[in-house]
């Protein structure tokens, strides 16, 4: 980000957006086993899980507290409505890669990038 503010500096234009996420594809299947190492997860389709949590009818602050998820229910429902999902959209980064030498060099997230997250975030 500071790089970014600072390519602005005595810029004329009054407003820009810059989407500050990586553009790198990396596929989900590629860091399922670190999160299942962490955790003794078993991954279930997406569609699954969002039924999983539909058929909780009316829950309790204790079900909410165990599943937090069911607070975004509806976000969660838009996603599996979508052909592709929301999270299926685009974003431009090419004003941020051309402003930031850091966002010009990232990379995929890898496996090893995932595991020291998991393990930084301690949930």
């Amino acid at each position: 980000m500071s790089e970014i503010i600072y390519s602005r500096h005595g810029n004329q234009e009054k407003s820009a957006v810059f989407h500050l996420t990586n553009a790198e594809k990396t596929e989900w299947s590629s860091l399922l086993p670190v999160i299942q190492k962490k955790y003794g997860v078993i991954p279930v389709e997406f569609r699954e899980w969002v039924s999983e949590l539909e058929a909780i009818q009316q829950p309790t602050a204790a079900e909410i507290s165990a599943k937090p998820a069911l607070k975004l229910l509806s976000f969660y429902r838009g996603l599996v409505d979508e052909e592709k999902g929301a999270m299926a959209v685009p974003l431009d980064v090419q004003k941020a890669r051309h402003a930031s030498t850091t966002m010009r060099a990232l990379g995929p997230i890898s496996a090893s990038l995932m595991a020291n997250w998991l393990e930084q975030w301690s949930f």
